[in-house]
C-alpha cells in the first residue's frame, strides 16, 4: 500500500511504460485540443488559445506532485465556471444574453460550434478545465481518470460534429493506448529491471549475474495487455478507414451510384463539407412557374473552414410580413413552386421578400427561407422576390464603403490559409480597378483555366488553395469555394451560395427542376446594391454532363427523372438546363455588361499569374508530380502504432533477443583493452547458453574447468587476465581475442 502511495505522489522514476502511457494520454487529449485549435483557426488568431492551454498544462504539471485529487477536481470545476462566466460577461454587451440561451439549446441538440458567432471566445473559455484535469491525473498515474477527462471533451465535439473522423479516431486510439500502457506501468514495481538475456557479465570484482525481479504473472498479464492494445491500434483504424465519411450534413439525397451533387449541397443544413468524387441525381424535385428563368437559391454560407462552409447565427421565425428588398434598384418576380418529391428546402430567386405556402418556414441569418420540417410531393408555395437591377457602370462605381456588419462576417478566412492564395489573386487581378472588375477577372479565369469534372480527389488541406494551385478540375463546389476565398483575400465581402439552376423549360413560363440541377455559386457584396451573383463554373461541360445523365436515366427506365411534361413532344423542345439572363440586370438603353476589365470578350486578355502561379501539379517543363507527404493525422497514427509495437516487442522479449544477437555477432573495434573485454564477454555469453551461467562468486578459471571449456575459451580468458593484471595489451592480442570470439559465436 505504501508503494501505491509513493507512486501517487510522483516518486517513481520515469519508466519506459510510463513514458508511453503519457504519450498516449497526450494523443487522447490532443484530439479535442486539435478540434479546438481548428475552431479558433477558422475564425481568427489562435495565439491566446495556445497560451491559455499552455498555462493550464504547466500549472497541472507543477501541482501534480502535492495537490490532492479532490482539490484538483475543485480547481477544474472552478476553471470551467470561471470560463463560462467570462463568456457570458462578454456576450451581455453584443449580442444579447438571449443569443447565449439559443446557442446553448442548439449545442445540446447537436449543432456545430462553428455556427456560433463567438466560437473563439467560447473555446478559450472552455479549454483550461479539460487540459488541467487531464494533465494532472496523467502525471498522478490515474490514467483512466485522465482519459475520462479528455474523452468527455472529445465526445462533446463528436456530438456537435465538430470533431472529424480522423481526429476522433486519434482520440480513441490514444485512449486505448493510455489505458493499455498505463496498465503496464502500474503493474511494474518501482525498481523493476528486465535486463537482456546475456546475463553473464564479469565486473571488476568478478561480479555476479544480473537477475530479473519482475513477477512472472505480472509480465504475462502485461504482455496480454500489450497484445490487446496492439489489436486496438492496428485493427480499429483498418475498420474505421472503411466506414463511410461523416460530415456535418444531417441528410443527403443519394442513389445507387453513391454521393451526389445534390446530396452534398441541398438539405437545408447549416454546414457543408466539400466532398470528393460525386454523381448526379436525375430525380425531379420541383416544378416552377416564373416569368423568367433564375437561379433558385436555397442557402448561403459565410464561415469558411478550409474544407467546407458553415452558416453562423440562429434562424428566426417568419411571421408572414413583407421583408426588406435590396438596398438599390430592383424589380419584382413572382414564382410558384410545387414539390415533386420529398425535399427539405424552399428555393427562391434572390432576394425573397414574401412567402406564402402550406409548410411553415423560418428565416435564416442570410434572410432566406428555410422550411420547418419537409415538403412532401404535392406541397406548393409562392415566393415574391425583388431582383437587383444594376448596370456594370453602377457596380464599378459602387466603391468599397462596406458596412461593418458585412466585413465582420464575410471577410473571414482561416488563419492557416496560405499566403499564396492572396498573392496569386493579387497577381491575377493586378489590372482590375475596382471590386466589380476584380470579381469578373476571377470568375473568367476560373471558367477558362479549370475543367469541370465530377471525378475529383478531395484535397487533404485547404480546398481553395489546392484548387487554385494544384488541381486542374473540379465541380461547382470547388469553383465557388475558390472564388469566394479569392475575393475575400482582396477585401471583397463574398459568400458561398447553393441552390438549383433554372431547370428544363417545358412551357413558356414553366420549368422542371431535377436533383442534377443542384449548383453552387458566389455572391459578392456591393454597397448600395447588395448581393450580386457570380458563377465561376464553366457552363458548357456542366450542362453536357447533366443532359447525358438525364438520357441515361431515361434509357434505364427511371420514372423519377421525368414528369408528364418532360421526355415527350411539346411546344418547347426539352433542352439542357437553361442559362438564366445576365447575373446583373441591364435596363433597356443602358450599356451592356462588360465581361473583363479591359472591355473585350477575348479570354486571352484575362491577366495570368506570374511565375506559373495557379497552374496544375505538373509544370510546363515536363516535371513530374511528387508524392504527397503523409498528413499530420496519418503521421500521428503511424507514431502510435510504432510506439505500441515497440512496447509489445519489448515486453515480449523480442527486442532484447534482437539486440543480444546483434551484440554477439558484431563487434565494433575501439582500443585494445575495450576490444579484449568485449570479446571475452561475447564468449562467456555463448558458454552460458550452451552450458550454464557462472555462479555467484565462481572464478573464471573454475567456471571454465567445470564446463570443460575448449582451448579457444581458455585462450581468451588468458588474454583477459593479462589485460586485467598485467596492464597494457598489444593490438595483436586484441585482434586475436576478437577473432576467437567471432569463431566461437559463428560455430555455436
Amino acid at each position: 500500500m505504501s508503494g501505491v502511495t509513493g507512486r501517487l505522489r510522483g516518486a517513481l522514476p520515469w519508466s519506459e511504460t510510463r513514458v508511453l502511457a503519457l504519450l498516449a494520454v497526450a494523443l487522447a487529449l490532443g484530439a479535442p485540443l486539435r478540434t479546438m485549435y481548428h475552431l479558433i483557426d477558422v475564425v481568427g488568431d489562435p495565439t491566446l488559445f495556445l497560451a491559455v492551454s499552455a498555462v493550464s498544462l504547466v500549472a497541472a504539471a507543477l501541482l501534480a506532485r502535492f495537490l490532492p485529487p479532490v482539490v484538483a477536481l475543485v480547481i477544474g470545476a472552478v476553471l470551467f465556471a470561471a470560463g463560462l462566466a467570462w463568456y457570458i460577461t462578454n456576450l451581455t454587451t453584443d449580442p444579447a444574453i438571449a443569443d447565449l440561451l439559443r446557442d446553448t439549446a442548439a449545442l445540446l441538440s447537436g449543432r456545430r460550434l462553428l455556427q456560433i458567432a463567438n466560437v473563439r471566445l467560447w473555446v478559450i473559455s472552455f479549454a483550461p478545465a479539460p487540459v488541467f484535469l487531464t494533465t494532472y491525473f496523467a502525471l498522478r498515474r490515474w490514467y483512466v481518470t485522465a482519459v475520462l477527462a479528455a474523452g468527455t471533451t472529445l465526445t462533446f465535439f463528436v456530438l456537435t460534429t465538430d470533431a472529424g473522423v480522423v481526429t476522433t479516431l486519434l482520440g480513441v486510439v490514444g485512449a486505448f493506448a493510455a489505458i493499455g500502457f498505463g496498465n503496464l506501468d502500474t503493474l511494474s514495481p518501482p525498481d523493476e529491471t528486465i535486463p537482456p538475456e546475456s546475463a553473464a557479465t564479469d565486473s571488476a570484482s568478478d561480479g555476479e549475474t544480473a537477475t530479473t525481479t519482475a513477477d512472472d504473472a505480472g509480465i504475462d498479464s502485461g504482455r496480454r495487455a500489450v497484445l490487446e492494445q496492439l489489436a486496438a491500434i492496428i485493427v480499429l483504424p483498418a475498420i474505421l478507414s472503411r466506414a463511410p465519411s461523416v460530415s456535418g450534413s444531417a441528410l443527403s439525397f443519394t442513389d445507387e451510384s453513391g454521393t451526389t451533387v445534390e446530396g452534398s449541397l441541398i438539405d437545408a443544413d447549416e454546414s457543408l463539407t466539400v466532398q470528393g468524387d460525386i454523381s448526379l441525381t436525375p430525380t425531379v424535385r420541383f416544378t416552377v412557374e416564373s416569368e423568367e428563368p433564375r437561379y433558385w437559391r436555397v442557402a448561403a454560407y459565410d464561415r469558411y473552414t478550409g474544407d467546407g462552409w458553415v452558416r453562423t447565427g440562429n434562424a428566426s421565425p417568419y411571421n408572414g410580413n413583407r421583408l426588406t428588398g435590396p438596398p438599390g434598384d430592383s424589380r419584382p418576380l413572382r414564382q410558384s413552386f410545387e414539390a415533386e418529391s420529398a425535399v427539405g428546402t424552399v428555393p427562391a430567386a434572390w432576394k425573397p421578400i414574401r412567402y406564402d405556402g402550406e409548410v411553415d418556414v423560418e428565416l435564416t441569418t442570410h434572410r432566406g427561407f428555410q422550411p420547418i420540417g419537409q415538403l412532401t410531393a404535392g406541397d406548393s408555395y409562392e415566393v415574391t422576390s425583388e431582383l437587383v437591377v444594376a448596370t456594370p457602370r453602377q457596380l464599378r462605381d459602387a466603391g468599397e464603403d462596406y458596412p461593418d456588419r458585412i466585413t465582420r462576417r464575410y471577410l473571414q478566412l482561416p488563419d492557416s490559409t496560405p499566403d499564396r492564395v492572396r498573392e496569386t489573386t493579387t497577381t491575377l487581378t493586378a489590372n482590375a480597378e475596382n471590386p466589380y472588375e476584380t470579381a469578373l477577372v476571377v470568375e473568367r479565369w476560373l471558367q477558362n483555366e479549370r475543367e469541370y469534372s465530377l471525378e475529383v480527389d478531395k484535397p487533404d488541406y485547404n480546398v481553395a488553395d489546392r484548387f487554385l494551385h494544384e488541381m486542374d478540375r473540379g465541380y461547382c463546389v470547388y469553383f465557388a469555394t475558390t472564388m469566394a476565398v479569392m475575393l475575400r483575400t482582396q477585401g471583397i465581402p463574398a459568400r458561398f451560395t447553393v441552390g438549383y439552376t433554372s431547370g428544363e423549360r417545358v412551357d413558356e413560363n414553366r420549368w422542371v427542376v431535377r436533383g442534377l440541377n443542384s449548383h453552387a455559386w458566389v455572391e459578392a457584396y456591393f454597397p448600395d446594391h447588395g448581393w450580386i451573383q457570380f458563377d465561376p463554373t464553366p457552363s458548357g461541360p456542366r450542362e453536357t454532363a447533366r443532359q447525358d445523365r438525364i438520357e441515361e436515366a431515361r434509357s434505364q427506365g427511371d420514372d423519377s427523372a421525368d414528369t408528364d411534361e418532360t421526355g415527350g413532344e411539346s411546344e418547347f423542345t426539352p433542352t439542357p438546363t437553361a442559362t438564366p439572363p445576365p447575373l446583373t440586370e441591364t435596363p433597356e438603353g443602358n450599356e451592356t455588361p462588360t465581361p473583363t476589365p479591359n472591355g473585350t470578350d477575348e479570354a486571352d486578355d484575362t491577366p495570368t499569374p506570374r511565375n506559373g502561379a495557379g497552374g496544375g501539379t505538373d509544370g510546363d517543363d515536363g516535371g513530374t508530380t511528387l508524392p504527397e507527404l503523409p498528413s499530420r493525422e496519418e503521421a500521428a497514427l503511424g507514431l502510435v502504432a510504432l510506439l505500441g509495437t515497440a512496447a509489445g516487442l519489448r515486453r515480449a522479449g523480442v527486442t532484447d533477443r534482437v539486440s543480444r544477437a546483434i551484440w554477439l555477432r558484431y563487434q565494433r573495434r575501439e582500443d585494445p583493452e575495450t576490444d579484449v573485454e568485449r570479446a571475452f564477454q561475447r564468449v562467456m555469453a555463448v558458454l552460458a547458453d550452451e552450458h550454464r551461467p557462472r555462479e555467484r562468486g565462481e572464478t573464471v578459471r573454475a567456471y571454465l574447468d567445470a564446463i570443460e571449456a575448449d582451448a579457444d575459451a581458455r585462450r581468451i580468458a588468458t588474454l583477459r587476465e593479462r589485460l586485467r593484471y598485467g596492464g597494457e595489451i598489444s593490438e595483436a592480442a586484441a585482434d586475436e581475442a576478437v577473432e576467437i570470439a567471432d569463431s566461437v559465436v559463428e560455430n555455436r
